[in-house]
């Protein structure tokens, strides 16, 4: 059925070419234009574009269009952005210079969103804010509220996995936070695990639904509304679930391996 739906669009329109013309830019900015601190191993390089084709992938793909159907293909964007694209881009940059290095006053305000505590409620406060229910809704329809609470959701995750990485070098530190930081997120998965509909509008409610498609496609490709109502028999609740569960065991699985990472860097760097 999404197939079909995908089938009707333009490659244009299923492809986004600013974000991928942003993402090459960032890639010759990485290559050619920012210098390097020292010798740049082909590990941060590998893990810089593999981090860039992600971000492409979680918001310029045809993954977007698809969110837009179901939960569940929402909640993979928010794992590649999140938790995928973030880490690796984090640990691509290593070599590079930091602005922050550059500006006294970049590096102090810095300094204080990178404390645990900080980066934390940073990440919570944008994904909840996104994500309850009313506000989801409005960002669906509302194109531009919802391209600003992705950015912000995908800055404060740079700036999580920046200090988790270079900032929260004790590794006592990273657990604790990591513990914090899924706790965070268990009230939102309970919560949609457990409900009995749907908990976006967006999902269910056939003028919701509409609205939040035609905000992405194109005037000229619009069709009637009987062809989108048709891809709505989508089960919310299913979706939901899966969706939700998804996102539960993927950063259960990203933050395991990381801090199993951080464990041996810990233990190489003591022998």
């Amino acid at each position: 059925m999404i197939a079909i739906f995908l089938d009707e669009f333009h490659f244009s329109t299923l492809w986004n070419g600013g974000i991928f013309l942003f993402c090459a830019f960032m890639i010759v900015c990485y290559f050619f234009m920012i210098p390097s601190k020292g010798k740049s191993g082909m590990l941060y390089i590998i893990s810089f574009l593999f981090g860039m084709v992600v971000l492409f992938l979680s918001v310029g793909s045809p993954l977007n269009i698809i969110g837009r159907l179901t939960l569940q293909a929402h909640m993979y964007q928010i794992v590649g952005l999140l938790f995928v694209a973030a880490p690796l881009l984090v640990i691509g940059w290593r070599p590079k210079s930091w602005i922050s290095e550059k500006i006294s006053w970049i590096q102090s305000a810095l300094a204080y969103f990178r404390k645990p505590a900080v980066a934390i409620t940073l990440l919570t406060v944008f994904f909840y804010g996104y994500h309850l229910p009313f506000m989801f809704d409005i960002a669906r329809i509302e194109l531009y509220w919802n391209h600003f609470f992705m950015m912000c959701l995908f800055l404060a995750a740079l700036n999580f996995w920046a200090a988790f990485f270079y900032y929260w070098l004790n590794n006592r530190v990273r657990w604790y936070a990591t513990a914090v930081q899924i706790s965070a997120f268990l009230p939102y998965c309970f919560y949609g695990l457990l409900a009995g509909t749907g908990i976006y509008q967006t999902y269910k409610d056939p003028a919701v639904f509409l609205e939040s498609l035609r905000v992405c496609i194109p005037v000229d490709l619009q069709m009637p509304d009987e062809f989108y109502i048709g891809f709505l028999p989508f089960d919310p609740v299913y979706e939901q679930q899966m969706g939700i569960l998804i996102f539960l065991f993927s950063i259960a699985l990203v933050f395991v391996i990381t801090l199993v990472w951080s464990q041996r860097q810990f233990k190489n760097e003591k022998g």
